[in-house]
């Protein structure tokens, strides 16, 4: 049926406002995503995504215009790739992913990253000497960043002052200002602490070698062991430093009877615990190696614990004081759009303007250098940022996770009595060292070797 002319007009009035509209929602949305940033991140708890709001709160006041959305992407396990690797590949990343900063170096050799150092050259300014220095080398690969650090994290020895007194020790032992205790002293003052029932299970303990962050990578920085060696592009799993941390495992194995220790943490901290029936702040433990993210859990969930924090134990008494920080840090994923406004929002992020935001409401310790002794961003943080002085990181190499998986398997062997340290360590050696071949020639960073 043939339309009449003033209909036919009417129907082509119509098409052509649809289809004037669609251009019109098609260029705005162009334009808007112009100045729209996605912004994935790993650090995703309550707190830490309340101060990341923040940042992007004071960006988008500073860039009238600019919408920035954050979403949370935790991998299911330390250097978990596949959301990434997927969205690089399909053509759809975000424009920055915020990530656990030891898998920077992994990540970025297989071409996930984009290499920030062109960008950081036309800017005509040296970022890298901005950073704490082992938090710039662990965002480096092959010399270039590939990464803007973030925050950063340190590690010491909380102690229960209660715990202490109850079984003879005088907490003032631990102070600080008496620099670190020996690796012997702190094993002979959790043994006083250690208490059993008529069957031998512990109902109370001193201090848990292996446990939270007293695992291998910890001894082994305590220990100094050698991880790498830049001479000729190989993985050390097996020197000395190495082998007297897994030598370690075995004896306190033994000395404090691995299979009820685990009985008592099964019983005193099972799996989906509340925060605020942690061992050490119930006085069940006296003693843990844990990060400066403690002080937040303990000003939220035992605000009235008797407690003190110190130094790291050292081999030998008179021994400087050694521990290592994580922590994460800003990337660009390969192929990311709007790059230009990409770069200058990390900067903000992971520069000086967005790590005092989020330091100070994070309760975290900053990478840029001037923030750390500022008492206005780390004033709540104790002794912890006087640590980053002699602060280390786990060696920025390209097989991370492979180091990490072969070393938990190695303690976990010795640990229940099915390897020997040596054999233990042999394994980790031959599981994780080929997979370096791929990527020599390869050096570490000076800071980290």
């Amino acid at each position: 049926m043939r339309l009449s002319s003033s209909r036919g007009r009417r129907v082509l009035l119509a098409l052509l406002a649809m289809l004037l509209v669609a251009g019109t929602a098609g260029a705005c949305s162009g334009s808007n995503s112009d100045q729209h940033l996605l912004v994935w991140t790993q650090l995703g708890g309550e707190r830490e995504l309340a101060a990341q709001k923040l940042i992007i709160d004071a960006f988008e006041k500073a860039n009238p215009g600019v919408e920035v959305q954050i979403v949370p992407k935790a991998g299911q396990f330390t250097g978990d790739s596949a959301a990434l690797i997927a969205a690089v590949r399909g053509e759809t990343p975000p424009n920055v992913y915020i990530i656990d900063r030891f898998t920077t170096a992994q990540a970025a050799s297989v071409g996930l990253f984009e290499d920030l150092q062109p960008k950081i050259d036309a800017d005509g300014e040296n970022l890298r000497s901005k950073y704490l220095p082992y938090a710039a080398d662990e965002a480096t690969y092959k010399g270039d960043m590939y990464a803007l650090p973030f925050d950063t994290d340190v590690r010491g020895l909380y102690y229960n002052k209660a715990v202490l007194r109850d079984a003879g020790i005088d907490p003032a032992v631990l102070d600080p200002k008496n620099g670190p205790p020996t690796v012997d002293e702190l094993i002979a003052m959790a043994k006083k602490i250690d208490q059993k029932d008529s069957r031998g299970n512990y109902t109370r303990m001193g201090f848990i070698p292996w446990d939270g962050q007293g695992f291998h990578a910890t001894w082994a920085i305590i220990n100094k062991a050698e991880w790498f060696d830049n001479d000729d592009c190989s993985l050390t799993l097996d020197s000395p430093g190495w082998l007297t941390t897994m030598q370690e495992f075995s004896t306190w194995s033994k000395e404090f009877d691995y299979q009820r220790v685990q009985a008592f943490l099964a019983k005193y901290r099972p799996p989906n615990q509340p925060p605020t029936q942690s061992p050490l702040f119930t006085g069940r433990i006296g003693m843990a190696i844990d990060g400066n993210w403690n002080l937040g859990n303990i000003k939220q969930y035992a605000p009235k614990l008797d407690y003190g924090v110190t130094y790291l134990p050292v081999p030998k008494e008179g021994d400087d004081p050694v521990t290592w920080a994580g922590g994460f840090a800003l990337t660009m994923p390969k192929g990311a759009p709007n790059q230009e406004l990409t770069w200058k929002f990390m900067k903000f992020m992971a520069g000086e303007p967005g790590q005092r935001l989020y330091a100070k409401a994070a309760s975290k310790i900053p990478t840029w250098q001037s923030l750390v002794d500022d008492k206005s961003v780390t004033g709540d943080q104790g002794i912890f940022p006087s640590m980053v002085q002699f602060t280390t990181s786990r060696p920025p190499l390209p097989v991370g996770a492979q180091i990490s998986d072969s070393m938990d398997a190695a303690q976990s062997g010795v640990l229940i009595g099915q390897e020997t340290p040596k054999n233990a360590l042999a394994k980790a050696q031959d599981r994780a060292g080929p997979q370096m071949g791929q990527f020599c020639p390869f050096t570490l960073p000076t800071h980290t070797e």
